[in-house]
């Protein structure tokens, strides 16, 4: 068979384009080692050898063009995206992180994601640049920002200390959004680390550093906005996390977010800053907002800060200006679970 012709005209999105087929049928059976056949092994593996061994080996990308070579990897192809085994690698499956959400969309239209079964994104080592930009409902250019345009997506890193994102994210209208294990630092003008909008987002062990506007903002939403953050950094930006709510003082409230074991500092800003109807937890005994420029947490306009832990807690402390600072309705209290 001459692999070289029939694969030489197609393209990666060729292959990952390509409608689903009837899936073909692994047949795994046992093999009994013959001394007296040479080179058993190698000429004919067990498919238990290439199922554990050699096919974790390939990516995404090269399952897919290893389908053009004969029906045994087709085979593969269909039961390890079936079953959605094989993660998304950038710098392997995709040149860099631009190239992400092109390739989600592709793979999104073939299968479905659930909350408990995402797409994962594995993000390696060393740092990962966002070029791409988007343009804002006021028509201004945000540049170095990525928009997340698909639900339950998983974005891995291997570690605050490994992986780090150059550059920001935008999530609108969408849901289950996870980062783990990631540096977050987005240094252009008006740049956030993550806005988020109408959407549902969880962060674990995730630093969000020097972020030239907030490293987390939630903006004014229409529909339920909500953020789950465990074990993050908010630092050395403008403001640690902005969490704003509807503007009505007598609107529904549509955001909240939660920090669990969080720690906000160094920002030029506040630490937190909430306001309109948003409602913003603090748990954890390793939750800290301290040595901020301007206050630790400030809320207004019917924001509600509920620090779910003893009032003798050293939540908020070290700040330039407020440790807490309440005006137009807002409110910090210390509640007892």
């Amino acid at each position: 068979m001459d692999t070289k012709s029939s694969t030489s005209s197609r393209t990666p999105g060729d292959v990952e384009s390509e409608p689903v087929a009837k899936k073909s049928r692994l047949v795994y059976k046992t093999i009994i080692y013959d001394e007296s056949v040479a080179n058993q092994w190698l000429d004919e593996p067990p498919l238990e050898v290439w199922d554990h061994h050699i096919i974790p080996l390939l990516s995404l990308r090269d399952l897919a063009l290893s389908r053009t070579v004969c029906t045994f990897f087709e085979a593969y192809w269909q039961d390890k995206f079936s079953n959605n085994v094989l993660p998304l690698r950038v710098g392997n499956d995709v040149a860099t992180i631009d190239d992400v959400m092109g390739v989600v969309e592709i793979l999104s239209s073939r299968r479905e994601y659930t909350k408990l079964n995402p797409l994962v994104v594995l993000l390696g080592k060393g740092d990962h640049e966002i070029t791409d930009s988007w343009i804002d409902i006021n028509g201004n250019n945000r540049p170095t920002t990525i928009g997340i345009t698909r639900s339950n997506i998983t974005f891995l890193g291997v570690g605050k200390d490994t992986t780090t994102i150059s550059g920001g994210f935008r999530i609108e209208n969408v849901e289950n959004i996870t980062f783990k294990q990631m540096t977050v630092t987005n240094t252009s003008a008006y740049g956030d680390g993550i806005r988020i909008e109408n959407a549902k987002v969880e962060l674990m062990d995730v630093a969000i550093e020097e972020a030239e506007y907030a490293g987390l903002h939630l903006v004014d939403s229409t529909s339920e906005t909500t953020v789950l953050a465990t074990r993050c950094e908010f630092a050395n930006g403008n403001y640690g996390a902005l969490v704003e709510g509807t503007r009505s003082l007598f609107g529904t409230s549509l955001t909240s977010a939660t920090f669990k074991n969080c720690v906000f500092h160094g920002n030029r800003k506040d630490g937190i800053q909430g306001s309109g109807n948003s409602t913003i937890h603090l748990h954890g005994e390793d939750t800290a907002i301290c040595s901020n420029q301007s206050c630790g947490i400030s809320v207004y306009g019917s924001c509600k800060v509920l620090i779910h832990l003893p009032s003798h807690h050293n939540t908020s402390y070290n700040n330039g200006d407020e440790d807490r600072h309440t005006y137009a309705g807002g409110t910090i209290t210390n509640v007892e679970d």
